[in-house]
Order: C-alpha cells, then sequence, then structure tokens
C-alpha cells in the first residue's frame, strides 16, 4: 500500500501521459457527510483494448516492458481495504478514466495530502499536457488548469520560476480555501 493517496493519484496520471495522453483531469470529491472519497483520473491517450481492461488490476500484468504493473493493483487493493473498489473505463484511441472509491473514514485510508506537490510535479514534468484539477470537500470546491499558467510558443511549452512559484501557490491558496491539503 502506498503511504498517500496522491501518490497513486500521480501513478495514474504517469501511466496516461505514457499512453499519448494530452489532456489529464484529476478529480478529487471528498464527502465526509457520506463518507465517500472518490479519486478519478480521466484521459484522452490511446485507452486499453478489451483483455488489457480484464487484466489490468492484475500485479503481475503490464503494457510497459517490465514483468510487473503494480500501480492499478495497489490503488484496487487500498480500495478494496477501505470498503471501496476501482473501476476502469475505457475505449482504444480515445481514453481512460479510473474511479477509485474509498470509505472517508476508514481506519486503514491512507491520508490524501501533497496534492498541491502532486500536481504541481505533473504539470511542470509534461508541460505539453493540459491538466485540469478539480476538488471538492464537503461541497466546497476548487479547479486549476495549467493551461492558465503555461505559456506556449511553436518550441512547445514555455515556464520561468516565477511561473513555477505562481502555479505553486495558486494550487497551495486553492486547496486551502476549501479546508484540503
Amino acid at each position: 500500500m502506498m503511504e498517500d493517496l496522491s501518490l497513486h493519484i500521480l501513478d495514474l496520471a504517469e501511466n496516461a501521459t505514457s499512453a499519448g495522453a494530452k489532456r489529464v483531469g484529476i478529480a478529487v470529491n471528498e464527502n465526509e457527510g457520506r463518507d465517500v472519497l472518490t479519486i478519478r483520473v480521466t484521459d484522452d491517450g490511446r485507452g486499453m483494448s478489451e483483455e488489457d481492461t480484464k487484466r489490468a488490476l492484475d500485479p503481475f500484468f503490464t503494457t510497459k516492458g517490465k514483468k510487473t504493473g503494480l500501480g492499478l493493483a495497489l490503488l484496487a487493493q487500498t480500495a478494496e481495504l477501505c470498503d471501496g473498489n476501482v473501476a476502469i473505463s475505457t475505449t482504444p484511441g480515445t481514453g481512460t478514466r479510473i474511479t477509485a472509491l474509498f470509505r472517508y473514514r476508514h481506519i486503514d485510508r491512507p491520508p490524501l495530502t501533497k496534492m498541491a506537490e502532486t500536481v504541481a510535479m505533473l504539470v511542470f514534468g509534461h508541460p505539453e499536457v493540459d491538466f485540469r484539477y478539480s476538488h471538492r470537500r464537503n461541497g466546497r470546491a476548487f479547479r486549476f488548469e495549467s493551461g492558465r499558467f503555461l505559456g506556449r510558443s511553436e518550441a512547445g511549452p514555455t515556464c520561468s520560476p516565477e511561473t513555477i512559484r505562481a502555479v505553486q501557490r495558486e494550487l497551495r491558496r486553492g486547496l486551502k480555501s476549501i479546508g484540503a491539503r
């Protein structure tokens, strides 16, 4: 099990970029009243075949030329341990949506922290990808779009130290405004 759910989100988004995604959506919904935490990562990458989808949660299956594909298997194990589940919706050539549900107050649920750092790492690690991050916590919402911050030129996306600080500041401010980390 990963120690922080943001690491699962990082893994899912990295998988999306490896699948050729140009747009990745990350949606987190913390609803303490309903005792539910939902994490959804969607992309416009190449998607998965029906056969790959059936095997995607198998820790010994990967399409990356390694011997194991633990990311989705560990996410599914963590969700199930917390009275939840993982669902995969995918269409070859169109993209994939991974949805993970957790019982919010489950004693074994890892914390959801470091989201500002996780999203910033994705934005600057893959400046060519449009990341859209939304986070709801008990009815309060924050939205972030990387395209608002990264300049574009013929040579590709551009960013400066000021841009990095602005993105980090916006993510921290937004999460704080809804009572999240």
